[in-house]
């Protein structure tokens, strides 16, 4: 059970923050979200975390937490209705957490069975990109 949650941003819901399970320490953050109410959340175990940390603005905030994941193994969990569901994956995060989030969603769309399920998600994917599509 997750205890003594220290929220660091929240916009309706906490997005950025750390927790404690028994005795590790994890940050936790919204990677990023959908307006179909499906989110990405990012969970890294750290040993310390600066209390006295204080930032400029939230994008300062956001690469000061991914640089607590760089180098590390991370949980990714898929979010609905802001429910973390069956689809979570442990994934090494060497590039960044967006590129880590571009994996894990890969292995959720092709673990769908269906085969017009796989190809309409990633229709809705290159729909989703269809103004950089347009710049080719």
């Amino acid at each position: 059970m997750a205890v003594d949650v220290d929220v660091w941003h929240e916009y309706e819901i906490p997005l950025i923050g750390t927790f404690r399970v028994n005795d590790d320490l994890v940050i936790f953050t919204q990677v990023l979200e959908s307006p179909h109410d499906l989110s990405v959340w990012a969970y890294v175990r750290v040993d310390l975390v600066e209390n006295d940390a204080t930032f400029d603005s939230v994008e300062d905030l956001r690469r000061f937490v991914e640089d607590r994941f760089m180098g590390k193994e991370a949980v990714l969990a898929l979010a609905k209705d802001g429910r973390i569901g069956d689809h979570w994956t442990r994934i090494d995060v060497t590039e960044g957490l967006v590129a880590a989030v571009e994996i894990f969603l890969n292995g959720v769309i092709s673990s769908v069975a269906d085969p017009e399920r796989r190809v309409r998600a990633k229709l809705a994917g290159l729909e989703a990109a269809e103004s950089e599509l347009a710049q080719v």
